[in-house]
């Protein structure tokens, strides 16, 4: 989302009321800068649309030509509208700047949830011996991708992570997600091993006076990126003539090998971080999915 895209020419009452709520989602709620940005585009744009000074200006006559305004807008695009706008109409109703939130009866589009890309065990095995063990990159790179297959951690967990939160001889990571909320997380032997030859060999190398803490390194000492990592991935990917991997693919692969062997939905949203255990079911569909293809191909009547 560029800047050059957010609506200008705010009043200036309106703008303190929509800081005011960012400034809520920051503290009290703990939201990551990304979705802050999308709050605040969204919010800015309902705004501009309405030509909005005062929100305790607003009637449910503005809320619907607001909502007419995004009728040729993508089902997700206005899903994420409506929640930021929801967010924001119970925050002045708490603050007593509006007497009810004007979109509760507001029905959100229903959106086609696509089942998560995941890989074989093969396939991650394949990807965690392809990089050169002779380069500290090597090293780093195989290591970050075991810790986000063996633990389930997100492209930003794993570049952020610091020495303080390994615990090697307990064998557990503490991951700090979405909304900053900690969870501790199970670190196997393969990903332990490979952790503990990058932090032995490899992240030596990488050191400068100005990497603090980061457990990964980039070339220049500070912590790895999420573009660089990505970028690595897909060029392992490539070599290996897997098709459209991402950083992802490895997170969802760590939830849906869990859930087929017989780990329980509950401690997978556990490791996962979800907040909600309605995320964390996709993988169920994905299971019954996989069954499914499974049947068909074997079963001898599957296809009469």
């Amino acid at each position: 989302m560029k800047e050059s895209q957010q609506p200008t020419q705010i009043a200036d009452v309106a703008l303190e009321q929509l800081e005011a709520f960012l400034g809520f989602l920051n503290l009290e709620k703990g939201l990551s800068e990304n979705t802050q940005k999308a709050y605040r585009y969204d919010i800015l744009q309902f705004i501009s649309v309405l030509n909005l000074k005062d929100v305790r200006a607003l009637t449910q006559e503005d809320v619907a030509k607001w909502e007419q305004s995004l009728l040729n807008e993508k089902p997700t695009s206005r899903a994420r509208k409506l929640i930021s706008l929801r967010g924001f109409f119970n925050f002045l109703v708490k603050k007593g700047l509006l007497e009810k939130n004007l979109l509760e009866r507001t029905v959100c589009p229903r959106i086609h949830r696509e089942l998560p890309h995941t890989l074989s065990v093969n396939d991650i095995t394949h990807l965690q011996s392809c990089m050169h063990l002779s380069t500290p990159q090597g090293m780093r790179d195989r290591a970050m991708i075991s810790l986000m297959y063996g633990c389930g951690l997100r492209i930003s967990e794993v570049c952020s992570l610091l020495f303080q939160n390994l615990f090697l001889e307990e064998n557990f990571l503490k991951i700090y997600g979405k909304g900053s909320k900690e969870r501790l997380v199970p670190l196997g032997s393969v990903a332990k091993e490979h952790l503990q030859y990058y932090l032995v060999h490899g992240r030596p190398l990488l050191l400068k006076k100005n990497s603090g803490n980061f457990v990964f390194l980039s070339s220049r000492g500070g912590p790895v990126s999420r573009k660089t990592l990505w970028v690595d991935i897909k060029k392992y990917a490539r070599q290996l003539q897997l098709p459209s991997v991402k950083p992802h693919h490895l997170r969802h692969s760590f939830a849906t090998h869990l859930l087929s062997n017989g780990a329980d939905l509950r401690s997978i949203q556990e490791m996962l971080g979800h907040a909600d255990i309605s995320t964390t079911q996709i993988y169920t569909h994905l299971d019954v999915g996989q069954l499914q293809a499974t049947y068909n191909k074997y079963h001898l009547r599957a296809t009469e």
